[in-house]
Formats: C-alpha cells, sequence, structure tokens
C-alpha cells in the first residue's frame, strides 16, 4: 500500500520522477519501504550534480555536508551499536564466501552464531500443520537515507572506496565508519556464484532495470514479507502457496551514505519462491504470511558459505531455504505473480 508522502509529493521533485519510473515498470503499488526512501530533492539536484562533476569536490565537504541534510543521506560517524548492525547485515546477506575476514565470527561455531532457523531445509519445515520456532523477521535498523537521482547515482561508485572518500570526505575522517564503508564496497565487489547475477544498487531505477534485466521481463512484480509478527515464537504453518517463478531477484539492503541494496539472481539455477502462512497453534488464529525463498541447486556454492554452515551440509548436497526479513524486496517477472498451491 502505498504512503502518503507519494501520494502528495511535487510533481516537480525528484521523488515524482521516482515514482513514475516505478509505475512504468512495476504493476503492483510502491510498498511504504521503498516510498519512505523517495528523495526528498527538488531544485536542489541540480547543485549536486555541478559538485559531482568537479574533481574539486572533495574540497568542498561544507557544501556537501549541506546537501546530506537536504537528501536525507548519512554523512556523520554512526554509533558503535550500529556499526555493529551493519555488519551482522552483511554477513547475513552473504550466500557465498563472504570477503577477507567479513565471516570469521562465524567460523568457531559453524554458523550457529546466526539467527536461529533463519535457514532451513525444504522438507524439513515445509508440512502443513508442522509446528516451528521463527526466527527474527524485523527489518535490519540501519540509518534512515533516501535514494539518490539517477544521474547522481551514477557518478558514485559503490565498489570503489577512493571514490566515495571524494564526495563523502567527513565519514572518512572516522576510522570506524571508514572501515565500515571499506567493507561494504568488499561486500559489492565479491565475485559472483556461477550462475549469478549481481548489482549494488544506489538508486531506485538502477535497481529496477537490473531486476527486468536478470529476469528478462518487461514489468516487474515487487514482493516482500510486511510484517514481523510471530518473530521468535513457536508457530503452526498453515498455508503453503508457491509462485509460478522459476526466477528470483534477491535484495538485501547494505549501508552506504545513500539508500543502496545488494540485488541478485541465480539464474542458471532453479530457485523457488513460497508464501506461508503461519497460526496460532491452540486456536488456529492467523499470524503471518512469511516469504520464503529455496535455492534447490547448491553445487556451486563454496564450502564456507553461510548458509550451508548454518545447515550443515556440503555444496550441492541439499538445496538451502531462508525466509525473508520485513520488507526486504523480492521481484519476479508479473506472469510469475499468480501462486499455486
Amino acid at each position: 500500500m502505498e504512503v502518503g508522502f507519494a501520494a502528495t509529493i511535487s510533481p516537480s521533485s525528484v521523488a515524482s520522477s521516482q515514482k513514475e519510473f516505478w509505475s512504468k515498470n512495476v504493476v503492483n503499488a510502491m510498498p511504504e519501504a521503498f516510498a519512505s526512501k523517495l528523495s526528498p530533492l527538488s531544485n536542489q539536484a541540480s547543485r549536486m550534480n555541478s559538485l559531482l562533476a568537479s574533481s574539486t569536490a572533495n574540497k568542498e565537504s561544507s557544501n556537501m555536508n549541506g546537501f546530506c541534510s537536504v537528501a536525507n543521506l548519512a554523512c556523520t560517524p554512526l554509533p558503535k551499536t550500529t556499526l555493529q548492525v551493519i555488519k551482522e547485515t552483511i554477513v547475513l546477506s552473504a550466500y557465498g564466501a563472504s570477503p577477507d575476514n567479513m565471516n570469521s565470527h562465524v567460523d568457531d561455531d559453524d554458523g550457529q552464531s546466526l539467527e536461529p532457523n533463519f535457514f532451513f531445509r525444504l522438507s524439513s519445515v515445509f508440512q502443513n500443520g508442522k509446528r516451528i520456532r521463527l526466527p527474527n523477521l524485523d527489518k535490519i535498523s540501519l540509518p534512515p537515507r533516501s535514494f539518490l537521482p539517477s544521474q547522481i547515482a551514477s557518478k558514485i561508485s559503490t565498489k570503489n572506496s577512493s571514490n566515495l572518500q571524494k564526495y563523502f570526505p567527513t565519514l572518512f575522517s572516522s576510522s570506524s565508519m571508514k572501515d565500515t564503508l571499506e567493507r561494504s564496497t568488499r561486500y559489492c565487489n565479491m565475485p559472483a556464484l556461477k550462475g549469478e547475477i549481481r548489482s549494488c544498487s544506489n538508486s531506485l531505477e538502477e535497481m529496477i532495470e537490473f531486476s527486468k534485466k536478470a529476469l528478462g521481463v518487461t514489468k516487474l512484480v515487487s514482493l516482500s514479507t510486511l510484517s514481523s509478527k510471530g518473530s521468535g515464537k513457536e508457530l503452526e504453518i498453515g498455508n503453503i502457496k508457491q509462485f509460478h517463478a522459476q526466477k528470483v531477484v534477491s535484495c538485501h539492503e547494505v549501508f552506504f551514505p545513500f539508500a543502496t541494496y545488494f540485488c541478485h539472481s541465480l539464474i542458471s539455477s532453479k530457485t523457488r519462491l513460497y508464501a506461508v502462512d503461519f497460526v496460532e497453534p491452540e486456536n488456529k488464529t492467523h499470524v503471518n504470511r512469511i516469504l520464503a525463498v529455496c535455492h534447490m541447486d547448491t553445487s556451486a556454492w563454496p564450502s564456507e558459505s553461510i548458509a550451508l554452515k548454518a545447515l550443515k551440509i556440503s555444496p550441492g548436497k541439499g538445496e538451502a531455504c531462508h525466509w525473508y526479513r520485513k520488507d526486504d524486496p523480492l521481484w519476479i517477472g508479473s506472469d510469475g505473480a499468480n501462486k499455486k498451491l
């Protein structure tokens, strides 16, 4: 459901253009998770374009800081507790091997420090009437940030920390923030798995275009788990519905000063997408409908994959499924939106 901001924005604003782009390419309404990230910019964008075109942008940090405020970007150092959340977000989003020492904190316990029951096997969970304890489905609490206008986003690299430092020098003056941003760029530079395509999209338009190309479609459907109700509770599985879609683009938010999503699709192996209803075991009251993705072929995954370690299986020895947290977006082609039991 669209929120009020998206419906009342100025027709001359960047947000209006972003909303129009969505309408042309996505068949369902923009969810709140995206509407809340639409750019608040209007004519300030032209000033930012001038800054980005200048080779002396790093000398205009006061102007840049002012722009950050107007554009709703996160351009000041963050508390250590927030930085730890960002670190854990990156680890949980990694299906393949994490870069550098990114997954070192799960090595010693074979993945058991991850959220219990986040990853699972299809055969062990998907049974009508089965009781399971749900993981925490709350979205990761990252600082609020808006999408950049596409013409600005195209000039800023999510794979090059030197490029980021040029435009956000204040953040790099903090060693902890510098480490966090370099970690994000390493994440965006991770080599793709065999048959995987990926993108760190720093504009709404780029994310949509990437998803269309990955799926080979002209129209998309945006899906997400809309609620975190039932997190941590033992609930009973009710109806299980599978989408017709054979290809899925999964996206997870990554921290940069601007809204950015790591999106990927395993185009060469079969992926199954489910919507699972959960009910209270005693009175069968409906609690939540949660999305789940199952990757049926893990043969190309590295043995140090966080998912495989959590499931205690080797590459190719079984499927890897996981629940989708609140507001993490999934994309499918519009022809795959019809569901079947």
